[in-house]
């Protein structure tokens, strides 16, 4: 059961809605709706997020790249070609996170499915503040805060 609302900083409401939505996890909530602040019941009707959760492909996200400052890259296959990807900060401190499409190689073993970002570009797309932050063409700089993710759609 999702514990948005339950006590957890805003940043780690969004963090745990987001990576049950890359898992393909139900969305049960478990906080109490008759006294839920916006904030909460915007995370929690985030209709681009819940889209990555029911995605028909019905693949779950894995673990793409860990790193040693406890920043976590993680990528789940979509149907159509797209892709999620969540870029979770574990520690206790906001990390400014490079990202360079172009030096990844990002395959999915359960999908058989690969982005080949030399030879195709795909629109990003911010799943949190639900606007559009570019292209894989060029690299992608964001800051990331303690606890906390950032969530983007890769269209074709």
């Amino acid at each position: 059961m999702l514990e948005v609302g339950n006590g957890m900083t805003l940043a780690e409401d969004r963090a745990h809605f987001a990576m049950w939505a890359m898992l393909a996890a139900p969305l049960i909530a478990g906080n109490d709706l008759r006294s839920m602040p916006a904030d909460v019941r915007d995370i929690l009707t985030n209709r681009e997020v819940i889209a990555v959760n029911q995605d028909s492909l019905g693949v779950q996200g894995y673990a793409h790249k860990s790193m040693f400052s406890g920043i976590e890259i993680w990528f789940k296959p979509l149907v159509g070609g797209d892709w999620a990807v969540a870029i979770l900060n574990r520690s206790s401190a906001a990390q400014t996170v490079a990202f360079d499409w172009s030096k990844e190689n990002v395959d999915d073993g359960q999908s058989h499915r690969n982005a080949d970002f030399g030879k195709t570009v795909y629109r990003v797309r911010n799943l949190l503040t639900k606007t559009d932050a570019g292209t894989t063409a060029t690299s992608l700089s964001v800051v990331v805060p303690a606890h906390g993710v950032e969530m983007y759609r890769l269209r074709r």
